[in-house]
């Protein structure tokens, strides 16, 4: 351990060594896999950035004691360096896995259960301005400009802001929102989900737009199994929340990440808006089958 770990939690984990460094390219995140003298995993998380320091802090504190060991459990923080102590989730991330077919429809199956575990994990809440609170936030990120969008994209982008403003109330409930096959693990044919920094109380629908948008548009029938999992299809309100965040959050992650020289994400986030922008003002492929739109 390094001579900075604050003294509340070197006393939770006492010696132990770093056996692993899980910190993601191109941000200010350190994230160590630690090994404790009695031979237990557990990671030690500083976080830069206070919000996503507190959400994760929250997450762990009220919401994924219930989920068990399929998702982190915290054992000490410090406020005052932004560091998370919490046990190590078994298993490795599906996008790295090579799966039989049926193992991946037993994995996405189960990953549709336990989010919709986690979604039950507290009461829900009604959120009067969700819309014009996250088309402000949106708005925001597009301040110098909407480079490197097309006219095409970012005429719809706006449009998309238009409508997101304009959203009646919503359910709020507990969300993950970055619920990929980059953080849900896969072992001894269980899964387990990590990594709660963007986690908070957020629109019913808005958890089902990164894996729809990823893993989930080219494959129907895992598709299929993670909503039966889930217990449900998302329902037209859900759907309308999908078709329009896909274009909000794919350009908002686009002009960001192109700023920010993380091309990767930024070159993720084109692909996602450039198809929903030939869709447009139909849902996004892959939201829906069939596709349905609510009425605003």
């Amino acid at each position: 351990m390094s001579s900075d770990t604050s003294a509340s939690i070197q006393a939770a984990v006492g010696a132990a060594q770093v056996i692993a460094d899980h910190s993601w390219p191109g941000t200010s995140t350190t994230v160590l896999r630690l090994r404790t003298a009695d031979g237990r995993e557990e990671i030690l998380k500083r976080n830069t950035s206070t919000t996503s320091f507190q959400q994760e802090h929250a997450a762990l504190t009220h919401w994924t004691p219930s989920l068990g060991d399929q998702a982190p459990q915290l054992r000490a923080a410090d406020e005052q360096e932004q560091s998370l102590l919490m046990t190590a989730v078994p298993g490795q991330p599906l996008s790295g896995l090579s799966l039989t077919p049926k193992e991946e429809r037993l994995a996405y199956g189960r990953a549709g259960a336990l989010l919709a575990q986690f979604h039950a994990t507290a009461p829900p809440q009604t959120l009067p301005a969700f819309g014009s609170d996250r088309a402000a936030y949106i708005r925001a990120q597009l301040i110098h400009g909407t480079a490197p969008l097309t006219s095409r994209e970012a005429d719809v982008l706006h449009e998309a802001l238009e409508i997101l403003t304009k959203l009646p109330a919503q359910t709020g409930q507990p969300s993950h929102l970055d619920y990929t096959g980059r953080n849900i693990l896969w072992a001894a044919a269980e899964v387990g989900v990590i990594d709660f920094e963007t986690s908070r109380y957020e629109a019913r629908g808005r958890d089902f737009l990164r894996i729809t948008q990823r893993t989930l548009l080219q494959r129907r029938d895992l598709r299929r199994e993670f909503y039966r999992g889930y217990g449900r299809e998302p329902d037209a309100t859900e759907c309308e929340l999908i078709r329009i965040c896909t274009v909000t959050d794919a350009g908002a992650i686009a002009v960001t990440c192109t700023a920010r020289g993380q091309h990767a994400f930024a070159a993720e986030a084109r692909r996602t808006l450039a198809a929903a922008a030939r869709s447009w003002p139909e849902p996004a492929p892959g939201t829906s089958h069939p596709h349905v739109r609510a009425p605003l």
